[in-house]
């Protein structure tokens, strides 16, 4: 769910002045849960620094972890417009820098500034499609690919370039658990920790106090374009 762009792209300085007037910066400590699956609150948050994951309980206890949230990235605007109850649960996979707009602010900048608000609400109608599209290419992974495809679609989808290796390595830029992993991609962690050792075993990956970089990123896309 990392965007290339930002929710506030295409804005012009002066809507970009006005909604940031009305937000506030909070920073989150690692592991701190922002809002709960269930939950009321009618704040949205966007994201300035650190990384986050979104994630839900099935009626079985067993957590299921759909997206990873980064710099530019945003969460909470449904619960804002229609307060109703939160879809998921966030929580800081290390500190974060959050912008928090609230929806006495966020009503505050339609009454007061009407056209910055409509240009907001497009934007966030057109990430929103994106979203859904990345819902639906996630549930098609679940039933086409298999554990293997699957991190390894994820690992590259995370990755940044390592411009430092000049090889065209990349690097995993935060650190996530193996149980987290396994949570991302529907998968135990048990079947992760395999999966991983055995690629650092063929020199595919390096992983290094829980550091994890690709070492061999095109064997990886022939692995995740592999299908069941």
């Amino acid at each position: 769910m990392h965007n290339s762009e930002s929710l506030l792209t295409g804005l012009t300085q002066q809507d970009q002045k006005n909604i940031l007037a009305l937000c506030t910066r909070r920073t989150f400590r690692r592991k701190t849960v922002i809002v709960s699956q269930g939950s009321g609150g009618r704040d949205m948050y966007i994201v300035t620094s650190g990384s986050l994951k979104v994630s839900v309980l099935s009626d079985q206890g067993k957590e299921i972890s759909f997206a990873v949230l980064r710099k530019d990235d945003y969460f909470g605007e449904l619960s804002m417009i229609d307060g109703r109850l939160r879809s998921a649960t966030v929580t800081a996979i290390e500190e974060s820098e959050l912008l928090v707009l609230g929806h006495s602010e966020y009503q505050r900048l339609l009454q007061e500034h009407p056209h910055t608000a409509t240009q907001f609400l497009t934007r966030m109608l057109s990430t929103l499609a994106n979203r859904l599209r990345a819902t639906d290419e996630l549930y098609q992974d679940s039933v086409f690919l298999d554990v293997s495809a699957r991190l390894a679609k994820f690992l590259l989808s995370t990755s940044i370039a390592d411009n430092s290796s000049g090889s065209g390595q990349r690097l995993i830029d935060i650190r996530l658990s193996q149980y987290e992993l396994g949570t991302l991609i529907n998968a135990s962690r048990e079947s992760v920790n395999k999966q991983l050792r055995d690629w650092e075993s063929q020199g595919i990956v390096g992983i290094n106090k829980g550091n994890i970089t690709l070492l061999n990123p095109e064997r990886l896309q022939r692995e995740a374009e592999r299908m069941v």
